[in-house]
């Protein structure tokens, strides 16, 4: 059974709390002791996180918890959901979900935008104050994520995941949750994957969807959209070290880690349509691109970072992986934000 961080768990608590539900009864009902919500590294089952919000859904009256400015009255999502799945593609899917909720609410906005080949779901919380625990900005991030996963029948891994505010203290968890490249401090919540995607059929049928409502929010919580391919599984491994440096285990290591022989490891990636170097190449390209625009490091330092031996040997390898040097990136970047 997945567990689930203990700020997630207080954070639902002060839902409630901020609207004079007292807190002794939901702990009890889902048997936490009230000491564990200051143990900072305590974790609970995810049956219990379901159902603490399912109380709070309940107490409330209200899906979104008490985080906008306007209550969702019970049933919004099911409606939703039960009106999409007639759609026969996900990019269907995601823009009739995304006009419903437009029309049913101003306190959360959100689009769908195709770059070339990618798609980013943009996600507006008109009062974010009223959540100052930024929890339901990041549920309502898993929902869309985990359900559009659901929908199709695939873990849809995520390319980057932004948020409005400054990197918590949690951000580790952040990374279980969202496990591909973060941003913060940026204007908009999002979520970007590839665009291939979208055309991708909904495989539901009616009677699947009545079992997940009814099991709400379990799936959502506990495994919110998490891709279990090795790539994913990978992926994860190298982007949740805790180091500053990025760190690179061996071919042999990571298969080791995984139980698995180096040359089952080579033909499940092969068979997956990619291979640990280049699954590394990714990687360091992405955070090369996020350090260069959203962080604006010198490249000697990116280079240190990303595990380069010397500037040159990164911007090399910089250059393989965009075509232009990282100088050159950047000033396309502030020339096309310029233009347009």
């Amino acid at each position: 059974m997945a567990t689930v961080d203990i700020h997630y768990v207080r954070a639902a608590v002060n839902c409630a709390e901020r609207k004079k539900i007292p807190v002794g009864p939901l702990l009890d009902e889902i048997g936490v002791a009230p000491e564990k919500l200051s143990q900072s590294e305590s974790r609970i089952h995810g049956d219990q996180m379901t159902r603490l919000v399912q109380t709070v859904w309940s107490e409330l009256g209200d899906e979104f918890m008490g985080c906008t400015e306007t209550p969702c009255k019970a049933g919004a999502f099911a409606f939703m959901a039960r009106h999409v799945m007639h759609y026969d593609s996900l990019e269907a899917v995601l823009r009739q979900g995304i006009a419903f909720y437009n029309l049913f609410t101003d306190d959360i906005q959100m689009d769908l935008v195709r770059q070339k080949d990618t798609v980013v779901l943009e996600i507006d919380f008109t009062r974010p104050e009223l959540d100052p625990d930024h929890f339901y900005r990041e549920f309502w991030m898993v929902i869309w994520h985990r359900f559009a996963s659901w929908i199709v029948g695939r873990k849809i891994p995520l390319d980057r995941a932004s948020f409005t505010y400054s990197k918590p203290a949690y951000h580790r968890e952040l990374k279980y949750m969202f496990p591909c490249r973060h941003q913060f401090n940026r204007q908009q919540l999002s979520l970007s994957f590839n665009a291939e995607f979208l055309s991708l059929p909904p495989v539901r049928t009616q009677r699947d969807l009545s079992r997940f409502l009814k099991h709400s929010p379990a799936d959502l919580i506990t495994i919110p959209g998490e891709d279990q391919s090795y790539r994913g599984l990978i992926r994860t491994q190298l982007l949740l070290q805790e180091g500053e440096v990025l760190q690179c285990p061996s071919f042999e290591q990571i298969a080791a880690g995984f139980n698995v022989s180096s040359q089952t490891l080579r033909r499940k990636l092969k068979n997956e349509g990619t291979s640990y170097p280049r699954i590394k190449d990714q990687i360091r390209r992405d955070l090369a691109i996020e350090k260069l625009l959203a962080q604006n490091l010198p490249v000697s330092e990116i280079a240190r970072l990303l595990g380069f031996s010397e500037p040159r040997s990164f911007t090399r390898a910089f250059r393989h992986w965009t075509g232009v040097s990282p100088t050159e990136y950047v000033s396309n970047h502030v020339a096309k934000k310029a233009g347009g």
